[in-house]
């Protein structure tokens, strides 16, 4: 057995016995015999030929080695594998240039390291600058998990690769669904790919030809094209979105949108986004349409901003504006959207105190029925409020809600109102709880354009509320589960106002506080189990004694069900008409792969009955489908249908989005029915074209 010493590296080989040693003193050889024969046991276990390198970490292992000593260059041949900290070099044969650390390596050569996997016919690698070149090489980055063939691979530094005649894509098939070839590439881990003279391949077919593409391989945000969608649509034609993704800076960036419809024209819009210290953000999006059918322009603008903190100011502004009513039901893309009453615009600043708050708050709200008018809709411009909130005062509970309001609209009576509500609340016992709660309140107006309605200019409401309650709890344990049976009666009481007290325009709910004398009754079925409440069960119903001949109020019903099915709903029952007055309600299920709800909202007062309905079923973890029907049970039958299905597969995805809107009698809408399609490259963000 043989073994070489020279210039801090060892070779060890089982054919040869001899030692050489140089310049090493007795205590030295000793230490250095020591760490020969552990080495040599390990070597000796593992591989029929070890090198370890001089540099902390580095060893390399083969079958066999030659060395020339002249020119310091190792040749090592059969499974050759060197070892670098977290970096390991594999092939059949290398040669090993000790003065300048270069490697020459040839035969299925393999590179791993905690970023990239390499394998290569053959390469030239710098050990101590972990640079080099491959040739015909493959390359996966895991960051991103992006594949990439090509016959020249440079690796510039630690992150830089550049690429000669590349195919890179982030499918794992051999033959993939999707990727771009390009002359040239260039590549930086966990940033971003670019590629000259490219095209866009799908199962190995060029369908689409680009000069320059750029894409970021990471989740950070990137500058760039976005997935573009495309559709057809009978009464606008065909379609297509491009987004373009802007990465301003760390806290803020924006997105812009192109519209494209062959009959109606362009919309163009833009989203920007934003956080800052103290933990505000916003989102502010402006958008333009000229539709040239119509010849008419749209305008939206929404504007979010909120500053949120227990401890300081608060703020919130939320502002929809629209340039025409009919916009969400022409050209939005949200089924809810289209079937909105109000879009609502809100700002807030609110002022915390010790246990209360000042606020300044304005809404407005736009009307989106046909035939009704915003212009008669009243606008709070604005209010100005003092909450104090519940706290103590001996056994007595106080608080407090006062406000100033300026309701203003363009057609009607206009004014302000002063509101000041203080209350009081006392509550003892122990099985049994008794709660009162007495309520002062002092509302004021002075009105505007008030005299063809004839209102006075000034109004002045005085007068209180008393509410007295009596509630129990009757609990009854079982072995899975507990029943609670908690009955309640009550009784409020506001005194009869004189008739130019209560001779008021309805700016909100505030001026629907009249006169009462009010029994209320209730009792609620709670089941609880281990994993908490799965069933509610709740009637309740009133008797007014200044209700006249019908002092019964209706009967109302509340159930609410968590598992296995999930439902929430009410009706409420007239004794006196003897038909149900009100149902709203929500059903799901979920079965395995399906899922089902429906939701119901009747009202025999204003004739209504409409039916949200939603089915969904995953046949796989590659394919979901969701269809949704907005139905209106009487007359208007099917108003909006949606189907939606998306397929993904592991590094693509493709999501058809169905939409059917039957005529509409009332605003003369044509019948329309549309078809969008997008597609989504996983692994791959915003791109550059």
């Amino acid at each position: 057995m043989k073994t070489i010493h020279d210039a801090g590296y060892t070779i060890h080989d089982k054919k040869h016995a001899s030692c050489i040693m140089h310049h090493a003193s007795l205590t030295y050889r000793l230490i250095y015999i020591l760490f020969f024969l552990l080495f040599t046991i390990h070597c000796s276990l593992f591989t029929v030929h070890c090198f370890a390198a001089e540099k902390p970490g580095t060893t390399i292992t083969s079958d066999s080695i030659e060395h020339e000593r002249a020119e310091s260059i190792y040749t090592a041949k059969g499974s050759v594998k060197i070892r670098q900290e977290s970096t390991t070099i594999e092939a059949a044969e290398v040669k090993y240039y000790e003065n300048i650390s270069d490697i020459f390596a040839t035969g299925d050569v393999r590179y791993n390291d905690a970023e990239v996997s390499l394998r290569s016919e053959r390469a030239e690698y710098n050990l101590d600058k972990k640079t080099g070149v491959f040739h015909g090489a493959e390359i996966f980055f895991k960051r991103g998990n992006l594949h990439v063939r090509s016959t020249k691979i440079e690796r510039r530094s630690e992150k830089e690769y550049f690429l000669t005649d590349a195919m890179l894509t982030t499918c794992d098939a051999a033959l993939p669904a999707w990727s771009f070839q390009g002359k040239s590439a260039d590549v930086i881990i966990g940033d971003r790919f670019k590629a000259w003279d490219a095209t866009f391949d799908i199962k190995g077919i060029p369908v689409l030809y680009m000069p320059y593409i750029w894409a970021p391989v990471t989740s950070e945000r990137k500058t760039g094209f976005l997935t573009p969608g495309v559709g057809y649509s009978r009464a606008k034609g065909l379609y297509y979105r491009q987004p373009f993704f802007w990465a301003i800076d760390e806290n803020e960036d924006a997105t812009l949108i192109l519209d494209w419809y062959s009959k109606r024209g362009l919309g163009e819009g833009i989203e920007y986004r934003y956080t800052g210290v103290g933990n505000v953000e916003g989102t502010h999006w402006f958008y333009h349409l000229h539709d040239r059918e119509l010849d008419k322009d749209y305008y939206e603008l929404r504007i979010s901003d909120e500053k949120r903190d227990r401890d300081s100011l608060l703020a919130y502004m939320d502002m929809n504006l629209l340039s025409g009513k009919d916009f969400y039901r022409e050209y939005s893309r949200d089924r809810y959207e289209r079937i909105k009453r109000f879009l609502d615009s809100t700002a807030e600043l609110s002022i915390p105190m010790d246990n209360s708050r000042l606020y300044l708050v304005s809404q407005y709200l736009t009307e989106l029925k046909e035939g009704n008018h915003t212009s008669e809709v009243a606008q709070k411009l604005p209010e100005i409020g003092y909450v104090v909130n519940p706290y103590r005062i001996g056994p007595v509970i106080f608080s407090l809600t006062s406000s100033s309001s300026n309701f203003w609209r363009e057609e009607g009576v206009f004014g302000q109102r002063i509101d000041v509500y203080p209350k009081f609340s006392y509550s003892f016992g122990d099985r049994i709880i008794i709660s009162q709660n007495l309520g002062l309140r002092e509302t004021m107006y002075f009105l505007h354009r008030n005299e063809d309605e004839g209102y006075d200019d000034s109004i002045q409401r005085g007068t209180f509320d008393y509410n007295i309650t009596t509630s129990s709890r009757f609990i009854k344990y079982y072995a899975s589960y507990m029943h609670a049976i908690e009955p309640s009666v009550g009784y409020t009481f506001i005194p009869r106002l004189k008739k130019d007290q209560t001779d008021l325009p309805v700016f909100d709910s505030t001026e629907l506080y009249s006169r009462q004398s009010i029994i209320q009754f209730s009792v609620l079925n709670r089941i609880l189990d281990r994993q908490g409440e799965f069933f509610t069960l709740g009637l309740s119903g009133a008797y007014d004694s200044y209700g006249g001949d019908r002092p019964f109020y209706p009967v109302t019903a509340a159930v609410s069900i968590a598992r296995p099915i999930r439902l929430r709903g009410d009706t409420s029952y007239n004794p006196y008409s003897g038909h149900i007055e009100s149902i709203n309600s929500d059903l799901s299920v979920n079965l395995y792969r399906a899922g089902f709800s429906v939701g119901e909202r009747y009202n025999s007062v204003s004739n209504t009955m409409f039916y949200d309905i939603g089915v969904n079923y995953s046949s796989s973890k590659k394919l979901f489908t969701e269809a949704r029907v907005w139905y209106d049970a009487k007359g208007g039958g099917i108003r909006d249908a949606t189907i939606k299905t998306k397929y993904q597969e592991q590094c693509w995805a493709m999501t058809v989005v169905i939409n059917v809107r039957p005529k509409d009698t009332f605003t003369e809408r044509l019948d329309d029915y549309s078809v969008v399609i997008t597609f989504d490259l996983l692994g791959i963000g915003s791109l550059k074209i």
